[in-house]
């Protein structure tokens, strides 16, 4: 692994009012929204679930925040139940990995706790880190796709002057 820390993610109860809070309060921006995503493979715990992810993703400096409002089955890797509209909690640190097999081994975490596919080419792991880490760990391949994508953010809060809207589609960065 031995790369940088990619994203700072966080499981929120609204995710507009959490994109509101994060701008106003640290600058990060614009927060890009994704919605209704689901990913092909999903598993919780070794099995398969169903879940939902509204998405917002935006810079603050070198890293992006992710901000994830979390629907469908409970429990989740995400938590025992959704948040309240406001609430905010640290969930993960992801890191873009060439081998997703030997990042985990570094780990020493024990098996994937959730894993999904965005493509083909693109697989995510969670790892539950969080007594020796600190919070869950999120190793995402490393492709041409995902470097553009974290690319799209930075893009993004380049051209931002700070000002509202604070989320905007994916579309109108692309």
């Amino acid at each position: 692994m031995h790369g940088p820390i990619m994203q700072l993610g966080y499981v929120v109860g609204d995710l507009a009012t959490s994109v509101d809070i994060w701008a106003r309060r640290t600058g990060a921006g614009p927060f890009i929204h994704m919605p209704g995503m689901t990913f092909g493979g999903w598993t919780y715990r070794g099995a398969p679930q169903a879940v939902t992810l509204d998405i917002a993703f935006a810079q603050l400096g070198d890293k992006m925040i992710e901000l994830i409002e979390p629907s469908g089955t409970w429990p989740n890797v995400y938590g025992e139940a959704p948040l309240q509209p406001g609430e905010c909690r640290p969930h993960h640190h992801a890191f873009l990995v060439a081998d997703l097999d030997r990042a985990a081994a570094l780990l020493d975490a024990g098996p994937p706790v959730t894993t999904g596919r965005l493509n083909e080419e693109v697989e995510l792991r969670y790892y539950d880190c969080r007594s020796t880490l600190g919070l869950f760990v999120e190793l995402i391949t490393d492709t041409a796709s995902t470097r553009d994508f974290f690319v799209l953010s930075e893009r993004a809060a380049a051209q931002w002057d700070g000002a509202a809207p604070y989320l905007i589609s994916a579309e109108s960065v692309a």
